[in-house]
């Protein structure tokens, strides 16, 4: 009789933190969406659009979405592809050129859909709003890139100048 009761108590337990991370679950999602808030939101809401250009703007990110969507899939297929040869016994240095220049391409055209995005939302943008776009974009890419580079020195404050310390 101990031991059952051992494991309702459990059981119960467990049905409790289940339900409560369900409802932690869905009630973000219905705030949010199905995906949670995203870069394009806080974009929309930082430029403070008005309904025509909101509208206009969640038309823009979905296609875009969509287009970023099938690129990552085709630089992973390409990826695979590329590394499928490792096993391979001999390598051919042309075929694996000419995937690694295919792999190449679909980034820079990644890369242009992205400019093209941007200049798109920027056409819908009044004045004001272009240069906060225009501030908020500068921002993200100041974030980006290998530390020391493109933000404040890494370490504790007053390291600067200093040479790190040795590695054992």
């Amino acid at each position: 009789m101990k031991k059952n009761l051992l494991l309702y108590i459990l059981l119960g337990f467990l049905v409790l933190v289940n339900s409560f991370f369900l409802f932690k679950h869905f009630s973000t999602a219905d705030k949010y969406g199905p995906r949670g808030p995203g870069p394009g939101n806080f974009i929309a809401k930082q430029l403070e659009f008005d309904e025509s250009q909101t509208q206009k703007f969640e038309d823009l990110e979905m296609e875009h979405r969509e287009n970023i969507k099938m690129l990552l899939a085709d630089i992973r297929e390409l990826k695979d592809s590329l590394f499928d040869r490792l096993s391979d016994d001999t390598v051919d240095d042309s075929e694996i050129d000419a995937i690694a220049s295919q792999i190449a391409d679909k980034e820079k055209t990644k890369e242009l859909e992205t400019f093209r995005f941007f200049k798109a939302v920027g056409e819908l943008c009044n004045d004001n709003q272009k240069e906060l776009l225009k501030s908020i974009i500068k921002d993200a890419l100041g974030r980006q890139g290998p530390p020391g580079r493109n933000g404040p020195p890494r370490g504790r404050p007053g390291d600067e100048g200093r040479p790190p310390p040795p590695r054992h």
